[in-house]
């Protein structure tokens, strides 16, 4: 269970144990810290050929994961239209939307230094690499002619994680009392607790379990994978801001078949200031954009519903740039669940899009 929910949450980041025939030539090194690859087709720089040019950023890796670069077939639709595809393994596993950003510009810059001027460039990403692509079309619009963020957190990330995974993590250490340690959690000294042990936990009550995933609009089955993962993260961050960066002392729970009871035996913890702050950069959007932003995700998304990964929407809204924002979706069944075929689409459309100025129809994604 582990291994996938691993796989699917990095936003399909895959060993790269074999490329696509239609890449012509690699370029691999570090800049800055941060291992880079960048895969070219066999097209590109050549004479009357564009030089087009696809950042990527990927998702979130567990720190000692040996994770590799975008490859195989979620590189073709990319490569096919001639783009040469840039990734950035950052200079730090974990949460690293700030290094995501910075180093996925130093890499787009060493690009246009050695290659000269893209004739295009875009970005995309999946999940936390779909906010890296928002972050950044927002801080160097200049640079691109359009974002393509699939499956993101793409409201007020801080709060996000507060409500959705911090929530869930709380909520079931009231119903399933002496399964997680939450305090340790909080501190970053604890180990996640393996899906196997919090399967048990809901079997003693799959009832509650069950009311418990339709609150949190997953799976019953996923449940034991999600809480897992959700501790990954807690953990992950508690370790680098140096302290609990979330606060429910005023938070009061509902949704459940007895709240009251929820609210009673809900582990209380309080935010450290520092480390609250650790969230911040690049994690408010502003909705202040000035190229086309294609947004995807899926109807059913475990780890990042749709309400927390359409919210870019509400956000571009009030900013006034509704007219430079569309959102896509599919029946995808999982988190970041898309098809080759899916991606090209989209990608077509965002191309077109920032070429003729024909905004695309929003909804499912045919």
């Amino acid at each position: 269970m582990k291994p996938l929910l691993l796989v699917l949450f990095l936003g399909l980041v895959l060993p790269a144990l074999s490329q696509p025939a239609s890449v012509a030539r690699v370029d691999t090194g570090t800049i800055n810290g941060a291992r880079y690859r960048i895969d070219f087709p066999a097209s590109w720089g050549q004479s009357n050929n564009p030089k087009r040019l696809l950042i990527y950023a990927h998702g979130y890796e567990t720190i000692g994961h040996k994770g590799g670069f975008l490859s195989g077939d979620m590189l073709t639709p990319f490569l096919k239209k001639g783009f040469a595809v840039a990734q950035s393994a950052y200079r730090r596993q974990g949460w690293a939307v700030a290094e995501g950003v910075d180093d996925s510009e130093a890499l787009r810059q060493y690009c246009v230094k050695k290659y000269g001027q893209p004739d295009s460039t875009f970005i995309t990403g999946h999940s936390m690499g779909g906010m890296i692509t928002l972050a950044t079309i927002e801080k160097y619009p200049q640079h691109y002619q359009g974002a393509l963020p699939f499956c993101p957190i793409s409201g007020h990330i801080y709060q996000s994680l507060q409500n959705h995974l911090f929530t869930m993590l709380v909520t079931f250490d009231a119903l399933y009392p002496n399964t997680l340690d939450l305090t340790k959690l909080a501190a970053g000294t604890a180990k996640p607790v393996a899906p196997d042990v919090l399967q048990k936990a809901l079997q003693t009550d799959s009832l509650t379990g069950q009311q418990f995933a339709r609150r949190f609009a997953v799976k019953y089955k996923d449940v034991p994978s999600v809480l897992w993962f959700f501790q990954e993260i807690y953990h992950d961050i508690s370790q680098q801001a140096g302290g609990n960066p979330f606060d429910n002392t005023n938070a009061l729970y509902g949704g459940f078949p007895d709240d009251a009871l929820v609210n009673r035996k809900a582990t209380r913890l309080t935010a450290q200031p520092k480390a609250r702050s650790f969230l911040g950069p690049y994690t408010i959007f502003s909705g202040k954009i000035s190229d086309p932003v294609l947004l995807v995700h899926t109807t059913y998304d475990e780890l990042i519903p749709p309400e927390i990964g359409t919210a870019y929407d509400a956000i571009v809204r009030q900013a006034g740039n509704d007219q430079l924002f569309v959102m896509k979706f599919t029946d995808g069944q999982g988190h970041c669940r898309f098809t080759p075929e899916q991606t090209e689409a989209v990608f077509d459309q965002l191309r077109h899009w920032a070429k003729a100025g024909q905004k695309p129809v929003a909804g499912e994604v045919k």
